[in-house]
């Protein structure tokens, strides 16, 4: 069974292009094989579609890059390459 704390806030989940919340995905995954929640779990990092009894599962993973902070990762840092330091 999937565990609440695995499905994290801003992951888009669709079951037969209907999105699901929460509660929903851990009663579906009480009928899951082992082998279908493993790869649940891996697409919920990386994204993906596949199917599990007959349902297509589809998981898009957040958009943002956040830092280990949660605020948005602002990129690489352009530097003046003639400053001097």
């Amino acid at each position: 069974m999937i565990s609440p704390q695995s499905i994290r806030k801003g992951i888009t989940i669709k079951f037969d292009n209907v999105v699901v919340d929460k509660t929903s995905i851990i009663k579906a995954s009480e009928g899951w094989k082992e082998n279908h929640e493993v790869l649940f779990k891996k697409l919920l990092k990386q994204g993906g579609s596949f199917y599990i009894n007959g349902i297509l599962v589809e998981v898009k993973p957040a958009d943002k890059n956040l830092t280990s902070r949660g605020e948005m990762d602002g990129g690489v840092q352009k530097i003046d390459p003639f400053a001097r330091f």
